[in-house]
């Protein structure tokens, strides 16, 4: 029996150029380089049901920020087959911005002051007043930086 392109038994060339180039670019981007023809064999297995690769490149970097990720070094980032299979480009990642609280620098909003008087030590029930505690906390902030 002879096969031939796009008759239902090999995909097209076309396909597998966009797979390739595809994969790369996930590739390119993902932090842990390891296994790479299991991660090709998973990118391919997952063609049916992985969203387009702009989501999933954006999907890796959230998950590249994540407390998860950067802990140990990267010591807990999965293997990208692994990633893949998982189809954990669907995960919610919670990612610590250090000094932004809801898109405002966190001297401007009473969570960033919360937040950085507990980063500094400063306990919020050990002042009177809150203009007592946010000038505590600004004081060591500037103290710190």
């Amino acid at each position: 029996m002879f096969w031939f392109l796009g008759s239902g038994g090999l995909p097209p060339l076309g396909n597998l150029w966009e797979r390739e180039m595809s994969f790369e670019e996930f590739w390119k981007t993902y932090p842990k380089k390891v296994a790479k023809a299991e991660a090709r064999k998973a990118w391919t297995q997952t063609e049916k049901i992985r969203p387009p690769i702009e989501e999933v490149i954006k999907a890796v970097k959230a998950a590249s920020q994540s407390e998860q990720w950067t802990k140990g070094s990267g010591a807990f980032i999965p293997h990208a087959a692994t990633w893949l299979r998982g189809e954990r480009w669907e995960d919610e990642h919670e990612v610590k911005l250090p000094d932004i609280v809801n898109d405002k620098p966190w001297h401007q909003t009473w969570t960033g002051i919360q937040q950085k008087g507990a980063e500094l030590g400063i306990k919020e029930d050990s002042f009177a007043t809150p203009v007592e505690f946010k000038t505590a906390v600004m004081r060591a902030a500037m103290r710190a930086a």
